[in-house]
């Protein structure tokens, strides 16, 4: 992040449109916004059936490690049971952690597991940065039973002014690279949350703001002709353009799978993306050039500690 102005302390909070936001205390001219799932990132044991490895110390260091070469102003997370577990890879002194709602709705709503199914979204917000949250898009949880996950939703704003709307998610799984089609249960359900986020993009298309949905789509978006990505790129409104920053990309990730019949966990690398960052027009004319970036991880650090299924993707905008 490039500094303009010194920090000044400010404690007061600023209502706006009935919520509470933090107060710009900085200027900045790029603002590095990124994506990353964390695989089960929880402070207690997950209670699910063949549950991965509980995290030690020292994989919560390499975790902050990669964080902190990340070091994103705005990082959507994917796949958070708790801010206890959240803050050991990003401090509570230099963001504000933004849970959707399911999170506190599925405490004791969910009566299969001992404890909430801890798989939340959220953001994690540098202090300083001036946002105001709006409403989760809890329609992406289809039977309304908080069985999938909600999308988080905020707006930047710049001099007390909305400047950028972000969207973050974490879609139904299972339904990678397949055409649009209806035999398969995965399939089905990612298709119609994929009619959820169309009728978002849509009302954000009609307003005057750039915006951005980012995060865990589990769907190679960027494979060519993909039915599911044209559904959402289809150029309604029209002048509605799309573009997905993993366009033209490989992913070069490098992940542990672990199983139960193997001591030790499989190195495995799939080229195609599933995290994306896709942004409308407005907000691609933001874009610094070249600035996409996958954060990977040395191989041998991979096999030696219980990090993510998933590597950080980000990229820079001009404000």
């Amino acid at each position: 992040m490039q500094w303009l102005f010194p920090l000044f302390l400010i404690s007061a909070l600023t209502l706006i449109n009935g919520s509470f936001s933090k107060p710009n205390i900085h200027t900045v001219n790029t603002l590095t916004i990124a994506s990353w799932n964390l695989q089960w990132l929880s402070s207690d044991p997950i209670v699910i059936k063949n549950p991965p490895p509980q995290r030690t110390h020292v994989d919560y260091q390499q975790l902050a490690n990669i964080a902190t070469q990340l070091d994103a102003d705005i990082l959507a997370f994917q796949e958070v049971a708790d801010r206890q577990a959240i803050s050991k890879v990003l401090t509570n002194d230099e963001y504000t952690f933004e849970f959707s709602h399911r999170q506190r709705e599925s405490q004791y709503n969910d009566k299969r597991y001992a404890q909430p199914w801890p798989q939340f979204v959220g953001f994690a917000i540098r202090e300083g940065i001036s946002y105001v949250r709006n409403a989760d898009l809890h329609q992406l949880d289809l039977r309304g039973n908080k069985s999938l996950r909600y999308g988080v939703d905020i707006t930047l704003l710049n001099d007390g002014k909305p400047a950028l709307r972000l969207l973050t998610v974490h879609l139904k799984s299972g339904c990678y690279s397949q055409q649009k089609g209806t035999k398969n249960r995965a399939c089905r359900q990612l298709n119609r949350q994929f009619e959820v986020l169309e009728q978002w993009v849509d009302r954000r298309a009609a307003e005057p703001l750039p915006f951005m949905i980012l995060g865990d789509f589990n769907r190679r978006l960027t494979l060519h002709n993909d039915k599911i990505w044209q559904q959402l790129d289809d150029g309604r409104p029209t002048g509605l353009s799309l573009y997905a920053a993993t366009e033209g990309q490989k992913s070069q990730c490098r992940i542990k799978i672990h199983s139960k019949r193997k001591k030790h966990g499989q190195i495995r690398h799939y080229p195609n993306f599933i995290d994306h960052i896709v942004l409308d027009g407005r907000a691609k004319r933001k874009m610094v050039n070249n600035s996409f970036r996958e954060l990977t991880t040395d191989v041998e650090v991979v096999k030696a500690f219980n990090l993510s299924d998933h590597c950080p993707i980000a990229l820079s905008l001009n404000l």
